[in-house]
């Protein structure tokens, strides 16, 4: 079995099957400098206007301005500001304040929404005692 192995692989050839014509390397350089095209003149660098000078720290700014505004968002979502009752909120406060919030769910709530909102919050009909409020 090891005797016909060796007969196989000396029956192939050695070469790779890469092979490069006689003196090509010789000539190499000369003829890809003669298929790239001529090389041009580099401009002169622009001379650095005010705001070449100030962008990065421009660019900086912002950056750390959406930081900033990015982490006050997050807090804000999160519960986490200034405000910890809704009352210490000046908006919320000045419209809680006036009468038309009051006189508005008032108006636009009736006895059916409000029984079906003490229901979901877990209140059965038998908790109530309303006779023995009214007799």
């Amino acid at each position: 079995m090891n005797r016909e192995r060796n007969d196989i692989l000396d029956r192939l050839p050695r070469t790779d099957g890469m092979t490069v014509p006689e003196g090509y390397f010789d000539t190499f350089a000369a003829s890809m400098m003669d298929r790239l095209p001529a090389k041009h003149a580099e401009k002169s660098p622009q001379k650095r206007t005010l705001w070449m000078k100030i962008r990065p720290y421009a660019y900086m700014a912002a950056m750390f301005g959406g930081i900033w505004l990015m982490m006050w968002m997050f807090g804000d979502i999160a519960g986490t500001t200034s405000y910890k009752r809704m009352a210490d909120n000046p908006t919320i406060a000045r419209v809680l304040a006036s009468d038309q919030v009051y006189q508005y769910y008032d108006t636009d709530i009736d006895q059916y929404d409000l029984l079906e909102e003490l229901y979901e919050d877990g209140y059965t009909p038998a908790s109530f005692h309303i006779d023995d409020q009214y007799n």
